[in-house]
């Protein structure tokens, strides 16, 4: 009863302080005005609507120096309910420009001076809302993505079809997939490439027939190709026998493809996309030139898996085995997984796309590597290193590669075709400044190294220390990477001695490489035990 006097009181006072003229404009906005937030505030203001006495005094103060115009909805700063081509296109084109590939909305939120929710709304807008098709069906199996261009006049993706189905779709959402931020980059490459002067880029009748043919030699005859193009070719350029040309509709986003190649593009090898993410960022920075792209170390057939040393087919076990530490690596980089914690087989199932019991032995090859540890009743646990752990393995690894590097020494020069492609990659990541994508880069140079050698047995254990080092750096919180303008410095000087033959001067700067990792690791754990890296 005394709340209602109050509102009452407070609504005749409201009244008696308006001027007639106010009150006849009040009584038409009331009545008669299209938007429903100015009626209900005029209303409130004449006493009819109850609003709480802050309410009343913000809009009455607005409207005596506005007028109706200061009944009306003001502007969100950072929240636009519809996002302009300018800012969409900032949006999209931001994760090229970010300082790392381990960006989020939010940190593009901060790049682009938007806010977060602003960012994630223009996701929704084009890839949501906005998906687009291409105009044709894409096969039933699995797809690799292994060529893209990007130029100023268009955008093509190279798809390669596999035996492997795809998938049954899952609830999770395709923006969790890790192939997402990857396949994101691609497509936002259309907008920078489109800025290009025109003739930055070959004709457009030579350039895409030329990388087509490309894949076609790599694949072979026998494998399905798909190009996905974002304008209609001309005639000339789709003449290349057994591949199928799909385009867009002229209304349809670029960009609007992400999830098709998210839930499509199950075969790429997430390291090739990691790699594609590298080189698109390095390109971005003020490469003038059109953007092309083909997978390393594609197989000579789509649905045959690559083979170790040795040439021997992969066991499907280790196959899976190497999906499942990538995964349970991934949790471990994103903070979902610690030490001690248990892993479990249901959702490396969904997360690799293979059966329980694959996963179940794949998770016995990690074990029987030391990678997982597994005890009764509890399965599968994210072990826990110690000091003493990443001794032992440099110890092993600093023998093992010296073996290696004198073998790499006495192999002919084209053996190492594959390590030059290696530190090349790595040049491209430094170049970008991320410690930790650099660090990888530097293991699969020093794994290249390896293979490179022909030998059966050594390449498969130094591999698999590979997959130790990864392990440690995860869990144990530490950087691979000592300084990374010296680890580009070592390997190149490494490379250059192996391929002049100068074994001697190889080994001194393959064991300073190790010093300096094992050095710059302890150091980080608070352990004496290293010696002191360079400066």
């Amino acid at each position: 009863m005394h709340k209602c006097l109050t509102i009452g009181r407070v609504a005749a006072q409201r009244r008696a302080g308006l001027s007639p003229a106010q009150g006849r404009l009040l009584r038409r906005l009331a009545d008669a005005d299209p938007e429903p937030g100015v009626a209900r505030r005029a209303r409130g203001l004449l006493g009819e609507e109850r609003v709480s006495r802050q309410t009343a005094a913000k809009w009455s103060a607005r409207f005596a120096e506005h007028g109706a115009d200061g009944l009306r909805d003001l502007p969100r700063a950072g929240r636009p309910p519809t996002h302009g081509d300018e800012s969409v296109r900032s949006i999209l084109v931001a994760p090229l420009l970010a300082p790392t590939a381990r960006w989020t909305s939010h940190t593009l939120a901060g790049l682009t001076g938007q806010s977060q929710t602003a960012v994630v709304r223009a996701w929704r807008q084009v890839f949501g809302a906005g998906a687009a098709h291409p105009a044709g069906p894409l096969p039933s199996g699995g797809l690799a993505l292994v060529g893209a261009r990007c130029d100023a006049s268009n955008s093509v993706l190279v798809l390669a079809a596999h035996a492997t189905a795809v998938p049954a779709e899952r609830t999770t959402p395709f923006m969790r997939s890790p192939r997402r931020p990857p396949l994101q980059a691609l497509l936002a490459a259309d907008l920078l490439a489109s800025a290009l002067p025109p003739d930055a880029a070959p004709p457009g009748l030579d350039a895409v027939p030329d990388l087509v043919a490309t894949v076609r030699r790599r694949l072979g005859s026998r494998t399905p190709l798909f190009v996905l193009s974002r304008r209609p070719l001309p005639a000339p350029a789709t003449a290349v026998p057994g591949v199928e040309y799909l385009h867009l509709a002229p209304d349809d986003r670029w960009q609007g493809l992400l999830e098709t190649l998210v839930r499509r593009c199950t075969a790429t090898p997430q390291p090739h996309l990691a790699a594609l993410q590298q080189r698109l960022m390095v390109w971005a920075r003020g490469d003038a030139r059109p953007f092309e792209w083909l997978a390393d170390g594609a197989p000579d057939r789509a649905d045959r898996r690559p083979a170790p040393p040795g040439g021997e087919p992969r066991p499907t076990g280790q196959v899976v085995a190497d999906a499942v530490l990538a995964s349970v690596l991934d949790r471990i980089a994103a903070g979902r997984l610690a030490a001690g914690d248990r892993i479990t087989e249901s959702s490396l199932s969904r997360a690799v796309h293979a059966s329980r019991g694959h996963v179940r032995e794949a998770l016995l090859v990690l074990a029987s590597n030391g990678l997982v540890d597994l005890e009764p009743r509890r399965g599968a646990l994210v072990p826990a290193p110690q000091v003493a752990d990443v001794v032992e393995t440099y110890a092993v690894r600093r023998a093992l590669g010296a073996l290696l590097v004198r073998r790499a020494a006495q192999s002919a020069p084209g053996a190492l075709a594959p390590v030059e492609q290696a530190l090349t990659a790595l040049v491209t990541v430094a170049a970008t400044g991320d410690p930790r994508a650099s660090g990888e880069a530097d293991i699969r140079f020093q794994d290249a190294l390896a293979l490179s050698t022909g030998m059966r047995r050594v390449p498969r254990m130094f591999v698999a220390l590979s997959a130790q080092i990864r392990l440690f750096t995860a869990v144990m919180g530490v950087r691979y990477a000592y300084s990374v303008p010296q680890m580009v410095r070592d390997d190149t000087l490494l490379l250059q001695q192996v391929a002049a033959r100068d074994e001697a001067a190889a080994l001194r700067t393959w064991h300073t490489k190790m010093d300096d990792a094992v050095g710059y690791m302890l150091t980080q754990l608070g352990s004496p035990g290293g010696p002191p890296p360079r400066r």
